[in-house]
């Protein structure tokens, strides 16, 4: 049997129609070979959410939006119907999010899953809401910051205008000029510490030398801080106020004594205040020394001596 012309060109013609419809379905997002469930959401915004846009599962995308369109009853809402693959299973509390596939672009609606042990069947209704958008999030986050900002520009413009005031050219001038005696110096230290190189070492093994010394004679110090801290110890557990109030006792009575000798009172005090007594002493010690010298002198005079009884005057 030999096929006509016109039922060839039929033939492709009706291949390439389906194609065109297949090729159209799989860049709409629709999943050609796989078994899906329809599910609707009703939103009274859908924040720019289009046909094909992804619907994600913890990440996965389990579909696609099938169908976007406006619910003819005066309200306003639209109607939102999602193809999910037929192999997830959706609580009855699951809620369908609308939010912003990337960060400048796109939308996509993600499915929360409920914890509800009753799962929804192809065509039933979930419920849904539209998510704050990062930029809404950052512009609710600045929006408080914005009196503090300007504030802040505020203050850094009178900053700016003190600085100005400050610096003038005769300032700039006077900053150079210290900017290059710092510099000066900082070269004189150089020069001084370059010269002074052999000194500083010296210094330094001196000073380790200082430190191995006490480092090899820490025994001895120990003992040493051990022994001042146990006088320490014994002066602080003494009685300190019985002592100093014996000793203050003391003074006060010895300044009694010294008070009475100096008016004369005692002998101590007559001896020393009353001149009669010292010339009476200094008579008598005189006409002793006389006396003495006489004896020495003529001693025959003061002693007789005789084997045959005294004289007879």
């Amino acid at each position: 049997m030999k096929i006509s012309h016109e039922v060839k060109v039929g033939a492709v013609a009706l291949i390439t129609i389906i194609a065109f419809i297949l090729m159209f379905e799989f860049l709409k997002g629709t999943a050609l070979f796989t078994s899906t469930d329809t599910y609707h959401i009703v939103y009274d915004n859908i924040a720019g959410l289009t046909e094909s846009n992804p619907v994600e599962i913890n990440g996965y995308q389990a579909g696609v939006v099938q169908d976007v369109k406006l619910i003819n009853d005066g309200s306003g809402r639209i109607l939102v119907s999602l193809s999910v693959d037929k192999h997830f299973n959706i609580p009855m509390d699951t809620e369908a999010e609308i939010t912003t596939a990337t960060l400048i672009a796109g939308m996509k609606i993600i499915l929360r899953m409920g914890d509800s042990n009753e799962m929804c069947h192809n065509h039933d209704t979930l419920s849904g809401y539209v998510a704050a958008s990062i930029l809404d999030r950052l512009s609710s986050t600045i929006t408080p910051l914005e009196g503090n900002i300007t504030n802040m520009i505020v203050s850094l413009d009178s900053v700016i205008s003190a600085l100005n005031d400050v610096f003038t050219p005769g300032m700039t001038a006077d900053i150079r000029s210290t900017m290059a005696n710092v510099s000066s110096v900082t070269s004189s230290l150089k020069e001084v510490s370059n010269s002074s190189k052999d000194e500083l070492i010296t210094a330094i093994e001196d000073l380790q030398a200082f430190t191995s010394m006490l480092s090899a004679n820490s025994a001895t110090l120990d003992s040493t801080i051990k022994n001042i801290s146990g006088i320490s110890d014994a002066v602080a557990a003494a009685d300190m106020g019985a002592t100093l109030g014996s000793l203050k006792s003391s003074l006060t009575n010895l300044e009694g004594i010294v008070k009475g000798i100096s008016q004369g009172e005692g002998t101590a005090g007559k001896f020393i205040a009353n001149d009669s007594l010292y010339t009476n002493l200094s008579n008598t010690l005189y006409n002793l020394d006389m006396l003495l010298r006489d004896m020495k002198e003529n001693p025959k005079k003061y002693v007789h001596f005789s084997l045959f009884g005294k004289k007879q005057e």
